[in-house]
């Protein structure tokens, strides 16, 4: 019950960008052969969604153009390349150096700025209008293209990290230099400011200052991969990581949080993974074979939030309490699928050293199940209720 891909190592990775020379045509050409020959005998089964001549002619109109590509241009058709195999683990990974300091959340009523730096503060719960003078939709045209199709949850979270990537927003005319980039927003006082952001390198150290609304939140209360809350009556467990953490073993955590709702006796139990990106599926299962066993396993008892950035090992978390206990599904559909590839590993192409993830098993975690885990009860994410401080899966489930 293992899957080691983090989808938050890999769309985070992609938040950052570099700006290369001019490379040879023979650079790009053998990178490229590389990449064909080596990827559909590495991965588990490449040609599951995208067919072997398809992956050919693509390979082929890319190698047309390696004599006058930039380094840019040719990391962004090499992520075309891997985005239609339609493998969400399989990904690539340029070697991007600088970033812009700002991140982006993408929320039913549009996208925010929910984290920058010191200087541009001002711009924090701000509507993403335009950037590089492009609009939001034409913006999410272009980066559509290095994204896999077909799931709308996966396209918001990858878009909210590829839009603070100079690099990619320049090989993709988004903006006229991998330098800076303007951008347009409208505030929560529906007033319009116009920025222009600088990027820096990535090794480069700021305080990044977060809304207070965002903070305020419980879920963002604590960084940890897991801990606990008493909350109205509930004990509240945020998963956040399926990683265990040495300093804090989850078996012992395990150990102390039952002693907790021994002592506590909780009204219910929500089980907080929105956030959970993945990693190994298995640090749960001490958890997961108490509480199908605790008395607290009753309908209406035991709730599991689940979102967008829900993805991988965690998706298997959600889906194993769905299946094992009385467990209600609360909050968005995940970004990623019920049944997937996984298990990544990776190769560097050897020599513009682009990572290459790629999948080496597969994961029939639900047969007869396809596409994203749905919950049962579905309540959107708006900027509107995060503006209240309000958290309105939680409260859902606190409240009924």
């Amino acid at each position: 019950m293992k899957n080691i891909s983090r989808f938050c190592f890999i769309i985070l990775s992609l938040c950052v960008t570099y700006t290369y020379a001019q490379t040879s045509k023979n650079i790009f050409s053998d990178d490229l052969k590389f990449y064909k020959d080596s990827l559909p005998v590495k991965h588990k089964n490449l040609f599951a969604k995208l067919s072997r001549p398809e992956f050919n002619t693509m390979i082929t109109h890319l190698e047309e153009q390696t004599s006058s590509i930039s380094t840019e241009k040719f990391y962004v058709e090499i992520m075309k390349i891997q985005a239609a195999i339609g493998d969400e683990h399989s990904t690539i990974i340029p070697p991007y150096t600088t970033k812009y300091p700002v991140k982006f959340e993408r929320f039913d009523d549009g996208l925010v700025v929910t984290s920058t730096d010191e200087a541009n503060k001002q711009l924090l719960l701000s509507k993403v209008i335009r950037i590089g003078g492009k609009t939001l939709s034409e913006a999410e045209k272009a980066i559509s293209s290095v994204i896999i199709s077909g799931n709308i949850p996966y396209f918001n979270i990858a878009e909210a990290s590829y839009l603070a990537s100079p690099s990619l927003l320049y090989a993709l005319n988004l903006s006229p230099s991998p330098n800076d980039v303007s951008l347009e927003l409208l505030n929560p006082n529906g007033e319009t400011l116009k920025v222009k952001l600088d990027a820096i390198p990535k090794t480069k150290k700021i305080d990044m200052v977060y809304a207070s609304a965002y903070g305020s939140l419980l879920a963002n209360t604590h960084q940890e991969n897991y801990w606990y809350a008493m909350e109205k009556g509930n004990l509240y467990l945020n998963y956040n990581k399926c990683q265990d953490d040495p300093k804090k073993p989850f078996d012992a955590f395990n150990d102390n949080l039952f002693k907790e709702i021994e002592k506590q006796k909780p009204n219910r139990i929500i089980i907080d993974l929105r956030m959970n990106g993945g990693g190994n599926s298995a640090i749960l299962e001490p958890f997961i074979e108490k509480i199908k066993n605790h008395n607290l396993n009753k309908k209406g008892k035991i709730f599991v939030l689940i979102g967008r950035a829900t993805f991988s090992s965690a998706i298997m978390n959600a889906i194993k309490l769905k299946r094992e206990t009385k467990a209600i599904l609360v909050g968005e559909t995940t970004a990623g699928t019920i049944n997937h590839y996984g298990e990544v590993r990776a190769f560097n192409l050897p020599n513009t050293k682009l990572q290459v993830n790629y999948s080496t098993q597969y994961w029939e975690n639900w047969k007869g199940h396809d596409g994203p885990l749905v919950p049962e009860i579905k309540i959107p994410k708006n900027l509107s209720d995060l503006l209240k401080g309000n958290d309105k899966a939680l409260n859902y489930v606190m409240e009924n």
